[in-house]
């Protein structure tokens, strides 16, 4: 199409001369036309606005927060209202400016309008318009993914019809909101709700105004402050406040699952408190399938560099004339090629799973059937629980591997993979921490099981898990592939992961049924379950599907023979990459025995498919690639002249070729 450029000449040409496919026609098909052509947009305006402009110079914190609001503006002012789609790409651009975005114009609007009602309206209108800016604030100083074990309390006094929201200790304190160190003026916050007969109704959402909108000075009764720097993400404002004692209308709280009367009284809509919190904590979920495809753009970034890098950084060889690019080394393909299966598995996960997820927020607010969207949000919260913990550990140690493929060059601050390293790191902590999140999986499994004990019926909506209604025949399989080809299959992969997860499940349930035999309670039961039982199925489950949906993917008719050829090499890849780390548990259950020959199937089949895979890496990146000024890394050009764009920065940098100031000081130490 015609807003996907050529890309230059260069010394990357003559692996992109063997590509078996038309890297525009598979984004295109990937992604879709509309898409693509929203993506130009996005790039034609960064490129085109000097506010976009790399500063040569680190920028102060205080510098860096202005920057990036002022991008945002310009973003919002010059793009259309209604598309959500750019800020996921904008993420390889500046994941701040990024994250502001998913904060102010997704997050916030879309809480408010799922967990509050028509009384609302006027606020939801003045955020929407950006007359406020709005802000997240679960989390406290001292309880983050326990929600229940959470202090701030809003207690309402009938006489002012007033909620009083205080902050008893500085743990109770609301922080790491992003926006509320410095620019949000409202605030949707987690408290306690008690009503005047004293009663602790548990954990409710409000909508609370914390500065003027006219001045951004704070309100009376509150402290708010920022958290300062950290080791990613500056250019968003995380920050925390402290109640106190302070008064806001009863009407801010959202009131969709839950009201207080003007007199005190407490009305439940949905009567069970566990089922009630839950429902008002439904919107986690799509900002941790939003951190899914977020960790997945950040690999995708490192990817891009250490594949072109490496198609040009030329080491040994045959001889001192015949040096060897470093890609055809089967060390760097198997360091690399698998985390470049992984970028398109958890794109097309990703997407999927958002749509899924918007659908859902969809029926929530136009009252569907309770029955069914609870059934459906239980499995979307035990996906996003355990796809958010599985991708963004893929991607912290993917760029970590992208890093090191590159050399001491992968070091360089310019190279932008330190960048990535540090932004990776928050994801694996914000909207739930992955070792604490990844449990709220095991156990909807282990309740799933004990249906399947009983005999009763899987209801799994999104299909993730409906298989295991024929677990007893599952668990009853044996490995029987006679060759590489075959134990690559796709589908025979997908089939040992079925396997794997039964085996898991009634390994896991055997396990906690000892443990509560043996004296222990339901929680320490499943406390002690977690190490090689209870975590690992979950990273299981999640895998599973990952690559169930990249072949229902494939299956569509918009690709073409070779693009659908070159699909499925990568989800065998990423599949068996993925289960060849759990070989040891696939013997020891008896799925294989040791004259099988799955590990040397397996290991070849990784191997084969990742040295097929050099002569197409290049084009599979440029699918994947924004536009230079984008990428902004000199390692991962798209004209490969790596070695022109790290004399470029090492020398038209003034700085660089100066004799420091200090140079008197430096031998000051002599005798």
């Amino acid at each position: 199409m015609e807003t996907l450029t050529d890309l230059p000449t260069g010394p990357l040409d003559d692996y992109r001369k063997r590509a078996s496919f038309n890297w525009k026609s598979l984004k295109v098909h990937l992604e879709g036309e509309e898409n693509v052509r929203l993506q130009a947009k996005l790039w034609n305006l960064i490129r085109s606005h000097r506010e976009f402009r790399k500063s040569k110079n680190s920028l102060s914190l205080n510098e860096t927060r202005r920057k990036c609001i002022n991008q945002l503006n310009i973003l919002i002012k010059n793009l259309p209202s209604d598309v959500l789609y750019w800020p996921v790409q904008c993420f390889q651009y500046d994941a701040s400016i990024a994250t502001l975005f998913s904060l102010r114009e997704i997050v916030v609007p879309s809480v408010l309008m799922s967990l509050g009602t028509a009384r609302h309206g006027e606020i939801f209108e003045k955020i929407k318009t950006r007359e406020y800016i709005g802000a997240f604030s679960l989390t406290e100083i001292a309880h983050g993914t326990n929600i229940k074990g959470m202090e701030t309390t809003a207690t309402y006094n009938p006489n002012t019809e007033s909620f009083i929201i205080h902050t008893p200790t500085f743990k109770a304190a609301k922080c790491w909101a992003g926006m509320m160190g410095m620019t949000a003026t409202h605030a949707i916050i987690y408290a306690q709700l008690i009503t005047p007969d004293n009663i602790n109704h548990g954990l409710h959402p409000f909508i609370v105004p914390i500065r003027n909108h006219k001045t951004f000075l704070p309100y009376k009764g509150l402290i708010i402050g920022d958290l300062g720097e950290k080791i990613g993400l500056n250019g968003v404002d995380n920050g925390f406040i402290i109640f106190n004692q302070y008064s806001i209308p009863r009407i801010n709280l959202l009131n969709r699952h839950a009201d207080v009367s003007v007199d005190g009284k407490y009305i439940a809509r949905i009567k069970n408190e566990s089922k009630r919190l839950g429902a008002s904590l439904g919107s986690l979920s799509s900002g941790r399938i939003g951190i899914s495809l977020i960790s997945t753009m950040y690999l995708a970034v490192a990817v891009i560099i250490a594949i072109r890098y490496c198609s040009v950084r030329k080491q040994f060889g045959f001889s001192l004339t015949n040096e060897w690019p470093v890609i055809e080394y089967q060390v760097q393909q198997g360091r690399l090629l698998p985390h470049l299966a992984s970028v398109y598995a958890f794109s097309i996960f990703s997407f999927w799973l958002i749509k899924i997820s918007e659908d859902f927020t969809s029926q929530i607010i136009g009252d569907g059937d309770q029955d069914e969207l609870n059934s459906l949000g239980m499995e979307i919260h035990a996906l996003s629980s355990a796809s958010k913990p599985l991708s963004t550990w893929t991607s912290r140690d993917g760029i970590q591997d992208c890093r090191e493929a590159c050399g001491g060059y992968g070091y360089l601050k310019a190279s932008r993979l330190g960048e990535m390293k540090s932004e990776i790191d928050a994801t694996c902590t914000y909207e739930g921490e992955n070792n604490v999140l990844i449990q709220q999986t095991s156990n909807w499994l282990l309740n799933q099981w004990e249906n399947v004990l009983k005999g009763s019926e899987i209801v799994s909506p999104l299909n993730t898990i409906k298989f295991l209604e024929k677990a007893n025949q599952i668990l009853s399989l044996k490995f029987n592939c006679n060759n590489i080809e075959e134990t690559m299959e796709p589908n025979n992969l997908l089939l040992i992961y079925k396997w794997l997860i039964c085996n898991y499940l009634k390994k896991t349930h055997e396990r906690i049924e000892n443990l509560r035999k043996n004296g222990g309670n339901n929680f320490t039961a499943r406390n002690d379950s977690q190490m090689f039982f209870a975590k690992t199925l979950s990273l299981i489950y999640a895998e599973h599907i990952v690559i169930q949906r990249f072949l229902e993917k494939i299956n569509d008719s918009i690709f073409n023979e070779s693009e659908r050829e070159i699909l499925l090499k990568l989800c065998s890849l990423y599949a068996a990459w993925s289960l060849e780390k759990k070989l040891g548990d696939i013997y020891a259950g008896g799925f294989a025995n040791f004259n099988s020959q799955l590990e040397t199937f397996l290991r070849e089949g990784i191997i084969k498919i990742s040295k097929s895979l050099v002569h197409e890496a290049v084009s599979l990146v440029d699918v994947l690639a924004p536009p230079d000024f984008i990428l902004n890394s000199p390692l991962g050009m798209s004209d490969g002249e790596i070695y022109k764009h790290l004399e470029e920065i090492l020398l038209k940098n003034a700085s660089n070729l100066k004799r420091v100031a200090w140079w008197k000081e430096i031998k000051k130490s002599k005798l």
